[in-house]
């Protein structure tokens, strides 16, 4: 299943680092060894220069350039639009539900309010199934990635546990138990 050991992403320690995992992000989210091997440089090298560990030789940021079109006085100073040619921007792909990740995420969802004892009327079922799902994908680093995803399940019930006893504690939060 790949690498259960997943870390959560880190926030960049630099504005060009925030900058570049934006360029990435906007770019379609290419894996990072496809940026490693389209710019010459290591997985590890691209991930020092996403958090702000390293900063990126200018042959790096010449490939930036070169590869996404984007425009070098924005990832240097942030300043001016992102592409050097807006209209060839990419646009953002919409992503597209996984259903058996978005299963998964239901049968926790599910599991999860019958240990608390709390029933959910169908609709409301589906609302907490959306939002479990949008929290998990929102957590991860690299929300396409599966086995990240499958990682962050344990953190993902975690969270709701946590959600729905500080709810049920508190009256009118709409949250009873069965």
């Amino acid at each position: 299943m790949g690498d259960l050991l997943a870390r959560p992403e880190t926030e960049p320690k630099t504005p060009l680092a925030q900058r570049l995992r934006e360029l990435r992000r906007k770019c379609g989210d290419p894996q990072r060894n496809e940026l490693a091997k389209l710019f010459g440089v290591s997985v590890t090298a691209i991930a020092t220069y996403e958090r702000g560990d390293r900063e990126p030789a200018a042959s790096v940021l010449a490939a930036y350039a070169e590869v996404f079109g984007a425009n070098l006085n924005w990832l240097l100073t942030g300043e001016g639009e992102m592409f050097v040619d807006p209209s060839k921007a990419p646009a953002r792909a919409t992503p597209s539900i996984n259903p058996a990740l978005f299963r998964q995420v239901g049968r926790l969802v599910t599991r999860v309010h019958k240990e608390e004892g709390i029933k959910l009327p169908p609709d409301a079922a589906l609302d907490e199934q959306a939002d479990a799902y949008n929290a998990l994908l929102a957590r991860a680093e690299n929300p396409s990635d599966a086995d990240e995803l499958m990682a962050l399940l344990a953190w993902l019930e975690a969270r709701l546990k946590k959600r729905l006893r500080s709810a049920a504690a508190e009256p009118g939060t709409g949250k009873q138990q069965a």
